[in-house]
């Protein structure tokens, strides 16, 4: 009957498992684990502040200098690239070539090892590029041919020992006593100098976001209005200590370095200082003009930068009045750097030496210079990033994140806008 309870229904009902019918549904655990997972998170700490804001704008005042700093930037970053480049070149120059120009000894395996480390690099390179051309899938298998082949370029490296050695003896000559680099010392003295100013460089990078070394443990535990007081005060003392060093070393260098005289005013150091600078960068000049008129011979046909046959006495004294010399030099000072009448006919070497001055390391002193630009620049970053600070637009916590120098300042508007 129609009323009449469900037998067959109401068995069912009476054989379910009361542990079954208090399981809650898998839309009841969601729920309750997002509001477990919601009680358990911390609030947010209003202090706080979120990637998504904006920095607080600083003043007007500052826009000026953050420009400067922004522009000085990318300038260094770049310089700093191509001296990179400039070093890991010289240092490639200087190993292959003494490598390649070991002479044949049984005591000395350099010139076997460097052989066996550029036959299997070389070897190696082209098996990987000949089995991708091949369209050799497995990589297994590329793997096994590059390494049989770079094998096999190491073990053939006695067999070729003896090859190319006079050749880059030199062509390893000429650069370090006969060329323009003989002036910087040779491959040796220009890689210890771009040495110094990817350290110069990169050191007044690093005070440009205050990451340089310092003692920061009093300025954690103050007071955070009183931080950036304490940090201006510190840039004063280190950019003083920057700019005083910087003149106690230029006067140091204008008297060994130059021959300045002790007791001149500083007017008549920095004088001196310019005339022979001037004087040297003239020398290389010309001294790389000779080199192009050399390299044809000593690098591709392999004759020795002081070969007997290249020059003269008669063609150095003619490339002497050709050059300009006159017009730099007192008629004393070019007749001391001439060839006699009498050796007209005798080889001679062509490299510019100065009165009273050698060729080799001329530009050393010049080079030390690099160290007052350096020092000066170190002192300019640091009070242009107390002036930032000063004006807003710095931070003077320690873990600070800063913008990158590509990317726009933010304008004062626009963080007003941000934060209403």
């Amino acid at each position: 009957m129609a009323g009449e309870p469900d037998d067959e229904g109401q068995g069912e009902d009476e054989t379910k498992d009361p542990a079954e019918g208090e399981k809650p549904s898998e839309t009841d655990a969601s729920d309750g684990t997002k509001d477990a997972d919601t009680a358990e998170a911390p609030p947010p700490d209003e202090g706080a502040k979120t990637s998504a804001e904006p920095p607080p704008a600083g003043a007007a005042w500052g826009l000026p200098f953050v420009r400067l700093e922004r522009a000085l930037t990318w300038f260094e970053s770049r310089l700093l690239f191509l001296v990179l480049l400039a070093l890991v070149f010289s240092l490639v120059a200087w190993i292959s070539l003494r490598g390649m120009a070991s002479p044949v000894q049984a005591d000395n395996a350099a010139g076997t090892v460097f052989r066996a480390l550029l036959g299997a690099a070389l070897l190696g390179a082209l098996a990987r590029f000949g089995t991708a051309r091949a369209k050799i899938n497995d990589e297994t298998k590329r793997a096994l041919v590059t390494i049989v082949a770079m094998a096999l370029g190491a073990g053939v490296a006695p067999a070729w020992r003896k090859v190319g050695v006079d050749h880059f003896d030199a062509i390893l000559n000429w650069l370090q006593e006969g060329s323009a680099l003989t002036l910087f010392g040779g491959l040796r003295g220009v890689a210890t100098r771009l040495t110094l100013l990817v350290a110069l460089i990169g050191s007044s990078l690093a005070a440009a976001r205050s990451k340089h070394i310092n003692i920061d443990v009093v300025l954690r535990f103050m007071q955070p209005k009183l931080r950036p007081f304490v940090h201006i005060a510190g840039a004063l003392a280190t950019a003083a200590v920057c700019f005083t060093a910087g003149f106690g070393f230029f006067d140091y260098v204008s008297i060994e370095g130059f021959g300045q005289r002790k007791e001149a005013p500083l007017a008549e150091k920095v004088s001196g200082v310019a005339r022979a600078s001037s004087l040297h960068l003239f020398v290389l000049r010309k001294q790389a003009a000779l080199d192009l008129r050399a390299m044809p011979s000593v690098v591709f046909r392999g004759v020795r930068w002081d070969d007997p046959s290249r020059m003269n006495g008669r063609a150095w004294n003619t490339w002497l009045d050709e050059a300009g010399f006159a017009e730099r030099f007192t008629a004393e000072e070019l007749a001391s750097m001439k060839a006699p009448p009498s050796a007209g006919d005798e080889p001679r070497v062509a490299i510019v030496n100065l009165p009273n001055e050698s060729a080799r390391g001329l530009l050393v002193h010049d080079m030390n210079l690099m160290w007052i630009v350096g020092l000066w620049m170190i002192g300019l970053r640091v009070l242009l990033r107390a002036l930032l600070v000063a004006a807003g637009h710095a931070s003077v916590e320690p873990d600070a994140e800063e913008p990158d120098e590509d990317d726009a300042p933010h304008a004062p508007a626009t963080a007003g806008e941000a934060a209403r």
